[in-house]
């Protein structure tokens, strides 16, 4: 089945299910002794080429292998940049998150210790006017039970408190 490719080549590789190594050693053996047998110079100077070629080759593989190592410490060079930056910038979102959260929490724990205080001042307020009351209540029962009167009531407690301003400073601070 024939396809137009616009002119490029193609090339089409089948895969063989035979013994491909041994068909290419058998090619290297062939063109070896195809290459001695017309060879227009004598044994020594084929060595000599051979020796020489060979020491040529060992140059250029030495100078490709060089500029490969040298192409790749540049990419890992420039890669372990790229990572030092990025992991710098993570640090950098970390701390900024971690002082965050450290500033709230400190601030957290100022807030409390205000409310804190604001309530236990609340607190002996409520206490200091409760004592106040009962004092109160017992002078007046301890009066009213020889003049026959019952006491003060709940209403007389609470306008007996409110002009000494026990009870009206307790309402605003809490």
């Amino acid at each position: 089945m024939a396809r137009d490719y616009d002119d490029d080549r193609v090339v089409v590789i089948e895969r063989d299910n035979g013994n491909g190594v041994g068909m290419l050693l058998l090619g290297l053996a062939v063109g070896a002794g195809a290459a001695l047998l017309f060879a227009p110079a004598s044994g020594r100077e084929t060595r000599e080429r051979i020796s020489r070629e060979t020491r040529r080759a060992g140059r250029r593989v030495k100078d490709m292998t060089d500029e490969l190592g040298d192409h790749l410490a540049d990419r890992v060079a420039r890669t372990r940049s790229a990572v030092d930056e990025r992991v710098g910038r993570a640090k950098d979102a970390v701390s900024s998150r971690v002082e965050a959260v450290s500033d709230a929490v400190h601030a957290g724990r100022d807030a409390a210790r205000e409310a804190r205080a604001d309530i236990e001042r609340a607190v002996e307020k409520s206490k200091r006017a409760y004592a106040d009351g009962r004092r109160a209540y017992q002078d007046r029962t301890t009066r009213g039970g020889m003049s026959g009167e019952l006491g003060p009531t709940a209403d007389d407690l609470a306008l007996r408190q409110g002009a000494e301003g026990h009870v009206d400073g307790l309402a605003g601070d809490v």
